[in-house]
């Protein structure tokens, strides 16, 4: 299963306006401290959209995080990268995709506790890859934490990604892999520039929705 997308936006970007026009809704914020990140997420029935920034440059080009990538694929507006990550989890049934992976401990988590992240995504040309710490869907968590989910405007459950690579994009074992085997249905698409459409289940009679990102 697709646990979450995350895609980088300058800090306290445009990208949240774009969101709230749409009717979505802020599940949490949070900090990743020693990570150097900062992040607005929505939840949806199944999974969730996260908005991330860089908000300690010197944090998230530290040995202990430089690997990810993630402040590479933060200025993705001014070189050939990436700006996003696809994380995943385990089926009910205990199925989750094989793709070879290296062990990330960023400070945020409990001692001892890892994330494996996907070896492909080294190449920050390409999404980070990885699995999520989480193992529920966002109906199962505590209702504190999941709130009203995206209820409120009639949505439920994401339907279907399509991401569309640039033509400079690498091929990816992973990649194909998550797209291959995980639910929601992702679909890799060649275009331009790296680009993510997501269709979101409509609820009591509304529309399923659409959007896009970058817009």
């Amino acid at each position: 299963m697709i646990d979450h997308i995350f895609m980088f936006i300058d800090p306290e970007g445009p990208e949240i306006e774009q969101m709230a026009k749409i009717g979505l809704v802020e599940t949490y914020r949070r900090e990743h401290q020693g990570q150097g990140t900062r992040n607005v997420c929505y939840c949806f029935d199944n999974m969730f959209l996260e908005l991330l920034w860089i908000d300690e440059p010197d944090a998230a080009l530290s040995p202990m995080i430089k690997r990810t990538g993630l402040y590479d694929r933060s200025v993705w507006r001014r070189h050939d990268v990436c700006p996003f990550g696809i994380a995943w989890r385990a089926s009910r049934s205990g199925a989750e995709p094989t793709i070879a992976t290296w062990a990330f401990s960023p400070p945020y988590l409990p001692k001892g506790m890892t994330i494996a992240v996907a070896v492909d995504g080294d190449d920050p040309r390409l999404p980070m890859m990885f699995r999520s710490p989480g193992s529920l869907p966002p109906t199962e968590w505590p209702p504190e934490r999941r709130g009203e989910l995206q209820h409120g405007s009639s949505l439920g459950a994401i339907k279907e990604i399509i991401l569309t690579m640039p033509v400079w994009a690498p091929r990816s074992e992973a990649l194909r892999t998550i797209a291959a085997e995980c639910q929601p249905h992702l679909k890799l698409k060649p275009g331009n520039a790296w680009h993510l459409e997501m269709q979101i289940e409509g609820l009591n009679g509304r529309s399923d929705l659409r959007f896009e990102l970058p817009s």
